[in-house]
Formats: C-alpha cells, sequence, structure tokens
C-alpha cells in the first residue's frame, strides 16, 4: 500500500475495531470487537455525567418516599408516650438546717482614753502617737503623749482615781505595781499595794524607757541632805565609840568614862534620829503618776478602736481640762478608744428561723471585707433580734463591720429525701410513694422532722417501711420516643 492508498482509506479506518477490518467493504459491515468513536477523554467525561444522574435520581427517589407514611406508622404516632416515674434514692444521714443572717459587729462598752488632767495651764495637744488602730496592746504600753506629758497602759478592775505617789497604799497601787512587774519592771521588796522606793523605781525607770520626763515628789536635795545627815551622825558614833574605848584601855577615870558613854548613848540617838528623817523622805519621795497619766483597764491584751492624730486638741481626763484658745478648734471627746473585750454581733432572722435559734448555738461569721472567719455562739435571743459574741480570738479590723453568720440551727440523723416526695392525704397523714419495681408502688407513712436546701428529713410510721437506697416517686414523666 502506497501513501495515497492511505490517505484515501483514512476514514474507513473508524470502522476498524481492534485491528479487525470489515469482511466486505462495500457489502453489510459485519463488526468483531467494536469500541465508541472519540477519544478516551471525551468517553471519560460520559461516564461521569451518567453516574451524576444517577446519584441525582436516588436522592430524589429517597425524598419521595419520605413524604409518604404508611396508615400504621399515623396511628402509632397517635398514641400518647409511654409514663415512666421520676424518682430519687432514700438516703440515711445527718441533715443540718443552716440559717443566714447579717450582722454588726460593734464593742459594747469601748474605754474612752482622755489627755492627762494636770497639764500645768498647756493645751491638751497631741504630741505623739505610739499606737495605731487594730493594733492589740497590753501592759505598760504609752498610747500617746500629750502636751509632751504621757498616758500609759495597765490592767486592772478599779480606774484611776488620783495621783499615786510614794508612801501610798491601796487597791490601785497593787494594780500598778502588778502592771509594772508584768512589763518586766520589778518593784523590789516593796509590799503589795505600799508604793515604795522600789515601786517609784520601777515608775521612773518605765517613764525613761519610754523617752518621758517622769515626776517627782518630795524634794530629792532634801533626800540628799538628810543622807548626808545620817552619814555625818554615823561619823559621830565612830568617834565616840573608839574614845571611849581608848580611855578604857587606858583605865581613866570612871568621870571621863561616864562621859563617854553619855557621848556614844547622844551619838546613837542622832543616828536613829537621821536615819528614821531619811525612811520618811525616802517613802514620800521619788518617781509618782500625775493624775491620767496612767489608764486602767479591765481586759488586756485591748484592742485600739481608734486614736487621735498628730497634732489635734483632745479633752481631758477630769472634763475641766485647760479652755480652748482662739483658733484652737474644739476639742474631741477621746484622745484613744480601746475596745472593752466585749466584742458582740447583733443581728436579726425571719421570725420562723429564730424560733429554731437557741442561746449557746454555734456558728461562724464571715467578713466581705478581709474574707477573715471567727466562731461565734449565741448570746440571747428575743425575738427575731439575736446577740452573739465571739469565741476566742477577734480578727483585726472587723469591729465596725457588717458580717454574715451561719448557725447551724439543727442536725438530725434520718431518712432523707426531696421535699418533692412528700404527700399529704385527705386525713393530713404525710406518705412518700415508693417504687417497687414492674411499674408498681406502694405508699410508706412518714413523720416529718425539720428541712434544708430541698431536703426533708423523715422517719417512717412503720419500722422498716423505708430503707436506704428505695426509690421514692418524685412525679410522673413521659418516655422519650425513638
Amino acid at each position: 500500500m502506497n501513501g495515497n492508498d492511505a490517505e484515501s482509506r483514512q476514514p474507513n479506518d473508524l470502522a476498524t475495531i481492534d485491528g479487525d477490518a470489515l469482511d466486505d467493504a462495500t457489502g453489510p459491515p459485519r463488526r468483531r470487537g467494536m469500541r465508541l468513536p472519540g477519544s478516551p477523554e471525551r468517553r471519560s467525561r460520559a461516564l461521569s455525567v451518567l453516574v451524576i444522574l444517577a446519584l441525582l435520581l436516588g436522592v430524589a427517589a429517597g425524598m419521595v418516599a419520605r413524604g409518604f407514611i404508611s396508615p400504621a406508622q399515623v396511628a402509632a404516632n397517635a398514641r400518647a408516650p409511654k409514663a415512666s416515674l421520676i424518682t430519687a434514692r432514700v438516703r440515711y444521714g445527718v441533715l443540718s438546717v443552716p440559717v443566714n443572717i447579717r450582722a454588726n459587729v460593734g464593742d459594747g462598752n469601748p474605754v474612752q482614753v482622755n489627755a492627762p488632767s494636770d497639764l500645768n495651764g498647756s493645751l491638751a495637744v497631741v504630741t505623739s502617737v505610739n499606737v495605731r488602730a487594730g493594733q492589740r496592746v497590753s501592759q505598760g504600753q504609752l498610747l500617746l503623749t500629750v502636751a509632751e506629758r504621757p498616758v500609759f497602759l495597765f490592767g486592772g478592775g478599779i480606774p484611776v482615781f488620783r495621783e499615786m505617789s510614794p508612801g501610798m497604799r491601796g487597791a490601785d497601787i497593787a494594780e500598778l505595781q502588778a502592771g509594772l512587774q508584768a512589763a518586766g519592771y520589778g518593784v523590789g521588796s516593796d509590799a503589795s499595794g505600799v508604793y515604795g522606793p522600789g515601786t517609784a523605781a520601777a515608775v521612773a525607770t518605765t517613764y525613761k524607757a519610754n523617752g518621758v520626763r517622769p515626776v517627782f515628789a518630795g524634794s530629792r536635795a532634801g533626800l540628799s541632805h538628810l543622807s548626808h545627815q545620817v552619814n555625818v551622825a554615823g561619823r559621830e558614833l565612830t568617834s565616840a565609840q573608839a574614845k571611849l574605848k581608848a580611855d578604857q584601855d587606858s583605865k581613866a577615870a570612871k568621870s571621863v568614862l561616864a562621859a563617854d558613854q553619855a557621848a556614844v548613848t547622844q551619838a546613837k540617838e542622832q543616828l536613829a534620829s537621821a536615819e528614821r528623817a531619811l525612811a520618811r523622805a525616802r517613802k514620800t519621795t521619788g518617781a509618782q503618776i500625775p493624775m491620767g497619766e496612767v489608764v486602767f483597764v479591765a481586759h488586756l491584751p485591748a484592742r485600739v478602736l481608734s486614736v487621735a492624730k498628730l497634732g489635734p486638741t483632745v479633752g481631758s481626763g477630769s472634763g475641766s481640762g485647760p479652755g480652748i484658745r482662739p483658733g484652737q478648734g474644739k476639742s474631741s471627746s477621746a484622745a484613744v478608744q480601746l475596745g472593752s473585750g466585749k466584742v458582740s454581733l447583733t443581728g436579726f432572722a425571719p421570725i420562723t428561723q429564730a424560733r429554731l435559734l437557741r442561746p449557746g448555738m454555734k456558728g461562724t461569721a464571715f467578713s466581705d471585707v478581709s474574707g477573715v472567719r471567727f466562731a461565734t455562739r449565741i448570746s440571747s435571743v428575743r425575738g427575731s433580734q439575736l446577740v452573739l459574741v465571739p469565741i476566742g480570738r477577734v480578727p483585726g479590723g472587723v469591729v465596725g463591720q457588717n458580717v454574715q453568720v451561719t448557725i447551724t440551727a439543727s442536725r438530725v440523723r434520718s431518712f432523707i429525701v426531696p421535699v418533692a416526695a412528700i404527700s399529704t392525704a385527705a386525713s393530713g397523714r404525710t406518705f412518700v410513694t415508693l417504687s417497687v419495681g414492674g411499674g408498681q408502688t406502694r405508699a410508706a407513712l412518714v413523720r416529718l422532722s425539720v428541712s434544708s436546701g430541698g431536703l426533708q428529713a423523715v422517719t417512717p410510721v412503720r419500722q422498716g417501711g423505708l430503707r436506704p437506697g428505695d426509690l421514692v416517686v418524685l412525679g410522673i414523666g413521659t418516655a422519650k420516643q425513638r
């Protein structure tokens, strides 16, 4: 076959499939292994189109089929859903009934500390502040100074009613001595309640240790003079005794010895007199405490509730202190306020809850400001008003706050069920309904106790009528249809 023959026969090659030629080009074609006309890419696109059409037809048929519901299915859908019981398990344990109230924390009788009474005409101006609000203070604490005069704190049930000086006796002196010793200042050999030299020395040391000049009673110059007289009398006695001994050794005349003996006797009397005078002077001479420079409080340690600032004029302890000069302003009521140790919490509860509360019940107070908690105990219940007292130490800063108090009104050990499980019969008797399986129920009569937080404490009327783990019916629900 030449090239021209090939070109003239090229269109007829489409009739050849798998290399098999037609038997007769002029007669009816007889094909073997016929192929689809076109390139492989065209055949692939055609196949994809057929697949997509088949998928679309399937989806359409499914959608149409879902729109048709059989009469049996319609009847099934119209039937009411099957009912089911809503249940909860019975448990046996302790049910606590808390009562929550708001209460104000206050100090029932704060101690008012004023300026010293005798300032020698000076204004009662605060010249130093040695404590801060909220601080706990104890024996021998210097609170502040007013016109450079101090105010010291000591413990005692008898308030200061006079100045205290060497030579004095009394219960207030005994309180002072106890406070000095508790602060670390011994009073020597002084008897309790006697302001002697040891007490005076302890007072002077206390003042000097805090940088304050002590005030002395009596004359220290006079005391020195009396002490000198004692020394002179002692030397005269020694001289007289020496002369007497020398004359005795020399066997002097009796008249000389008699004169020597009289001189010794006189010297002894003079020495005794000088010693008595010195002893009296010592008893009344020494550091004293002017009125108002010490304050006694019944409970220590105490907490400082408030304290005056540096510079203002404060009130006098006697109530008749120095007058206020022009431009100085009006004096405040107190230089320092101390807690009396009688902190209390006062609040109100709904009358239905207050009836559950009794004196002695314990609770917990919570400060919203500082986040601290402290234990409390009910002191009294009067109607809906409650008064509580702290148990133990009161956290700093809570006095004056409004706090939350939670009190456990009662704790009952009993069977516990949800409140929703309780039913009341026409007769007024209460009962719970128990699920006993297989859709069956039975009633169990119960007696009610306390309730709290949606739970009810109950006791079965019949022994064994309830057991932990039993199912009580709360209501009837519907089962979910599939």
